[in-house]
C-alpha cells in the first residue's frame, strides 16, 4: 500500500522517526511511503504533490498545531485526502505529535494514532509510542492489502479551500468540562515529568496530594545541602467567590512554589475564551493576561522550569 505522509516541515524530526519504526514494514513490502522530501531538485512542487496523492491508498497525516496552522497541509493536501476518502479511494490516519485542537476539526472522525490520540510528545517514552503506531499500521495493512483498488479516480489538482471560522457561546457546563479537563492533564504532566526526573542521581521526588482541586509534590536535590521544593496546584472553578491576586478567581488554576527557607514562586493561569475557542492565558500579580494562548503542556513547562531552578537544576 502506498501512504502519502502530510506534515508540517516544523515537525521534521517525528517524520525522522516515524520512519525509523516503519522500516520492517516497508522491508516486507506491506508499505511504501511518500513525502515531499522525494521531490527532486527542479521538479514542480505542487503537481508531484498532487500526482503523489492521487496515486495514495493510504493518507498519513502528522498532526500538530503547526500542522493545523499550515494552510498548505491543512486546507490543501487534507482538504483533497477527505474528498478521496469520502469516495473510498483513501484511507486516513491521523497520528497526534503534540497536543492541538485536532479535534475541533475533521480528523475527529477518523480513529487516532498512538492509544486514544494520546500526543506523542505527552509520552514518557516515545519509542513505546511509535511502537504502538508501527502496529496498528501492520493490523490495517494486513487486512486491507487484497482489498485496496489499484484503479483512481481522476482528481483536479490540489487548490486551497475556504477556511470556515464558525462562532460559538460556550456554556458553563463546556467551560467546567474543559476546565476540569485541564487541570487534571496538567497534574498527569508534571507527576510524568517528576518519574523521569527521579532517574537521576540523588534527585528525588514523591506526590503527596492528588486529588480533584488540589495538587501537591516536593522535589529534592541531595547533590545540595537542604535544597528541595514544594508545588501546589489548586484551581477555582467558578463556584466559589473566592478572591485571588484581587480579583474574582473565576476558573484559575494557581500554582505555588516553595523552598526550606520560604521563598516563594507563584502564578495564575486563566481559563478565557472567543467566539471560536476555549483557551488558557497566563496572568500576573496585576490581573493582566499575556498574549499568548497556551496548551496545557506549555502551561506545565512553566511550572516545571521554576521548580527546577529553586532545586539547583537547569534544563
Amino acid at each position: 500500500m502506498k501512504a502519502f505522509i502530510s506534515y508540517s516541515h516544523q515537525d521534521e524530526n517525528y517524520l525522522k522517526r516515524l520512519h525509523v519504526h516503519l522500516a520492517q514494514l516497508k522491508r516486507e513490502n506491506l508499505l511504501n511511503t511518500w513525502s515531499d522530501q522525494a521531490i527532486k531538485a527542479g521538479r514542480v512542487l505542487d503537481s508531484e504533490i498532487s500526482q503523489n496523492l492521487k496515486d495514495a491508498q493510504l493518507f498519513i497525516a502528522l498532526i500538530s498545531p503547526d500542522y493545523i496552522a499550515s494552510n498548505y497541509c491543512y486546507e490543501v493536501e487534507f482538504q483533497k485526502a477527505l474528498e478521496m476518502n469520502q469516495d473510498d479511494y483513501l484511507i486516513i490516519v491521523p497520528i497526534i505529535l503534540e497536543p492541538c485542537d485536532w479535534l475541533s476539526t475533521p480528523f475527529k472522525k477518523f480513529k487516532a494514532l498512538p492509544k486514544d490520540g494520546k500526543a506523542l510528545s505527552e509520552w514518557n517514552n516515545i519509542n513505546t509510542a511509535f511502537l504502538g503506531i508501527s502496529q496498528e499500521l501492520r493490523k490495517l495493512l494486513e487486512s486491507n492489502n487484497d482489498q485496496v483498488l489499484d484503479i483512481k479516480p481522476t482528481y483536479n489538482e490540489l487548490r486551497p479551500s475556504r477556511n470556515y471560522k464558525i462562532q460559538k457561546d460556550f456554556d458553563s457546563i463546556e467551560k467546567l468540562e474543559f476546565f476540569e479537563e485541564g487541570f487534571a492533564k496538567l497534574k498527569d504532566i508534571l507527576s510524568g515529568y517528576v518519574d523521569e526526573i527521579i532517574n537521576l542521581d540523588n534527585i528525588k521526588g514523591r506526590v503527596k496530594t492528588n486529588i480533584k482541586e488540589n495538587f501537591e509534590c516536593v522535589l529534592v536535590n541531595r547533590n545540595k545541602v537542604k535544597t528541595e521544593a514544594s508545588l501546589k496546584l489548586s484551581y477555582n472553578s467558578g463556584n466559589t467567590n473566592r478572591i485571588f491576586l484581587g480579583q474574582n478567581a473565576d476558573h484559575i488554576i494557581a500554582w505555588e512554589i516553595k523552598d526550606l527557607n520560604n521563598q516563594v514562586s507563584s502564578g495564575v493561569f486563566k481559563l478565557m475564551n472567543d467566539e471560536y475557542n476555549l483557551f488558557w492565558k497566563e496572568e500576573d500579580y496585576f490581573n493582566q493576561s499575556s498574549g499568548q494562548r497556551l496548551e496545557v503542556r506549555q502551561m506545565a513547562d512553566v511550572i516545571w522550569e521554576n521548580w527546577l531552578k529553586t532545586v539547583g537544576i537547569d534544563l
